[in-house]
């Protein structure tokens, strides 16, 4: 079996040594035949090439997500290697016996592409306001990219861990570049860096037909998230005053939301009743009113399974994200045998959820800062502003002190951004002044020994607060295909 698996996983290599050759040289043949702004500024309105993060992490690594044994006893099938390895927080087998991670390969060709528009914008022809548009556009989406990749493939940044193993920061569009990682520090300066320069785009509000371009609005949603998780509470409420006087972006109010078309199934027998939003295609959910920027988490095995613990956590009666998100009998898509599961789905087929910076995460960001600063009256007022949008009927929060208006807070974030947020905020807990927020997760499963579930063994596995697994492991085939320059994460703990 060892020599079976070293054959594949060379093949592996060879196959994207050569893929990243032939991706990084063919560019270059390319390169020649750009010679203006608006085939530049074409490249970014690829809106396809740039909105999907393929998340195996956000899926399946924190509370959020549950797979009970029962479940997986009566249906192994539907549960794929890679879904166990991330729900498991193994450390040897997502970084060799998956061949390849859509998550750091995705988010380094948009890097790649922002290169390509930074690196022959100032040579290229055409209106000046329009190239210091774009170039703050691919700014915008190098530096969006590299503060993803930092809080997947690093540890939380805080003082602690300034030296610690940061990206590769690829800033050309040369082969040859080192991929040698920065430090976490040097990461984190170079992202500054970027949104300073995007920060130029003369673009000041979000346009309704072009969300995934950069606006002032938009920087200012990202920079109210970057200065959440740096602790930094004044400069967040800042960024999000600034995001929220967005004239284009506004709440949904889920209280208009029509009901969908149901689905039925037999054997057992099942009908999921959707919200409007099911029906939409891209064409529609590409323009969701609250996006200040599009992205999107997607889930490759086109499931996202909550626990128990983030169910308990909605009113079921009152919560419209309970009624149209919510599927007790949800995995009745997938198989009879798992129609006892919930789902949770927002966007057609399930697998897409909201992650780039929207009004609802801006309004929890400055909510959950003021709350930190003591202030949980004002905290209240600014979580209620969405949580009417949320209610069928009017049920705000109150809080009387601040370890009341954070827990307040928190628990409303997890209501509201379900998996797309929960690995970032589990990191952030564990550095911050603030231990009563630390999370350690734990898993009721069975053994798992390289790819084989052995369901006769019950095992529990434990992601504690502060583990070194918070930085997910970087690819063995990206490391081959570095010549080794790019250094594993290391695990002590």
């Amino acid at each position: 079996m060892k020599k079976i698996h070293f054959i594949i996983l060379m093949s592996a290599v060879l196959i994207t040594t050569g893929g990243c050759k032939k991706y990084l040289g063919e560019p270059s043949k390319k390169l020649a035949t750009i010679e203006t702004v608006e085939q530049l500024e074409a490249l970014l309105n690829n809106a396809g090439r740039f909105v999907q993060e393929n998340n195996y992490t956000a899926t399946y690594s924190t509370d959020d997500t549950e797979i009970p044994k029962e479940a997986y006893k009566n249906n192994a099938g539907q549960f794929t290697p890679e879904a166990l390895y991330f729900y498991l927080f193994t450390n040897d087998q997502v970084a060799n016996n998956i061949a390849s991670d859509g998550l750091w390969t995705a988010e380094y060709n948009k890097i790649f592409t922002a290169n390509v528009v930074i690196t022959n914008i100032d040579k290229a022809t055409g209106d000046d306001a329009l190239r210091q548009r774009v170039k703050a556009d691919a700014y915008f989406v190098r530096a969006y990219s590299y503060w993803l990749l930092a809080n997947y493939y690093c540890l939380p940044y805080s003082d602690a861990n300034a030296n610690a193993k940061g990206l590769p920061l690829k800033v050309s569009t040369v082969f040859t570049e080192s991929l040698v990682r920065a430090t976490l520090k040097e990461t984190y300066d170079f992202i500054l860096a970027d949104m300073a320069e995007a920060a130029k785009t003369p673009i000041n509000d979000v346009d309704p037909k072009l969300p995934w371009r950069a606006s002032k609005k938009a920087i200012a949603a990202f920079m109210s998230r970057y200065y959440l998780f740096a602790g930094n509470y004044d400069k967040t409420i800042e960024q999000a005053d600034i995001a929220l006087a967005s004239s284009s972006v506004q709440l949904k109010d889920y209280k208009t939301l029509a009901a969908g078309t149901p689905v039925s199934y037999a054997s057992p027998a099942v009908t999921i009743n959707y919200s409007e939003l099911n029906d939409w295609t891209a064409t529609k959910y590409y323009y969701w009113p609250e996006f200040y920027f599009l992205r999107f988490t997607y889930t490759p095995g086109w499931w996202f399974l909550p626990s128990t613990s983030l169910v308990n956590l909605y009113d079921q009666s009152n919560d419209l994200r309970y009624k149209w998100f919510m599927f007790p009998q949800g995995g009745r898509y997938f198989s009879p045998g798992t129609a006892n599961l919930y789902r949770y789905q927002i966007f057609q087929t399930g697998s897409l959820l909201p992650s780039g910076p929207t009004i609802a995460e801006v309004l929890l960001n400055k909510a959950e800062a003021q709350a930190r600063k003591d202030q949980p009256g004002d905290a209240m007022i600014t979580v209620n502003l969405l949580r009417d949008k949320r209610m069928s009927t009017s049920m705000p929060l109150t809080a009387a002190s601040k370890v009341e208006a954070i827990t307040k807070v928190l628990e409303e974030r997890r209501r509201e951004l379900p998996f797309v947020t929960r690995w970032y905020d589990i990191r952030r807990f564990s550095v911050n002044d603030y231990p009563a927020d630390d999370v350690t997760i734990t898993r009721d499963f069975f053994q798992l020994n390289n790819n084989v579930v052995n369901t006769d063994v019950p095992q529990t596995y434990s992601l504690p607060a502060g583990s070194r697994r918070y930085a997910v492991p970087i690819n063995g085939v990206e490391i081959g295909a570095s010549r080794n320059q790019i250094e594993q994460n290391d695990y002590n703990n």
